[in-house]
């Protein structure tokens, strides 16, 4: 009886498992985001792309993709491969490489910051839902232009 149970069981789980596993031929599309008005090259510049409002613009465990490049050149382009859906996201320049958001001593950003749309607000961060675009199967590119205050 024992033995029957456990081919009965055997051939279940293979099944069981192959209908849970996550699909290998998803397609994806390709994000270009093009970052411009950079005041200078000093620093890095860090990229981060969220397709829920929970943890934006900067929790990185929270992203859908985080990069982080060194500037060289007056634009900065990041590239990532996504499922089409709708996704917000974010850059800064951090100029001293410290890896977060400098600000003064009242709380005004440092360094410069921008979402995708490029919304400015003048006294307080950009939201998830200002920033959200839909990324086509055929892929975007987009441009976020900083802003420093």
């Amino acid at each position: 009886m024992r033995y029957l149970l456990l081919s009965f069981l055997a051939l279940l789980l293979p099944h069981a498992s192959a209908a849970s596993a996550p699909p290998t031929d998803q397609n994806l599309a390709k994000l270009t985001v093009r970052i411009v008005d950079l005041r200078n090259h000093k620093g890095q510049v860090i990229f981060s792309v969220f397709d829920q409002p929970d943890g934006f613009p900067n929790v990185e465990k929270k992203a859908k993709n985080w990069q982080i490049k060194s500037i060289d050149a007056d634009t900065v382009t990041f590239e990532c491969e996504l499922p089409p859906g709708a996704y917000a996201a974010s850059v800064l320049h951090d100029e001293n490489k410290n890896n977060q958001m400098d600000k003064n001593g009242v709380g005004i950003p440092t360094e410069g910051y921008g979402v995708t749309n490029n919304p400015k607000p003048k006294f307080r961060q950009a939201t998830f839902k200002e920033a959200t675009f839909t990324l086509p199967a055929e892929g975007a590119t987009m441009t976020i232009s900083l802003q420093y205050f």
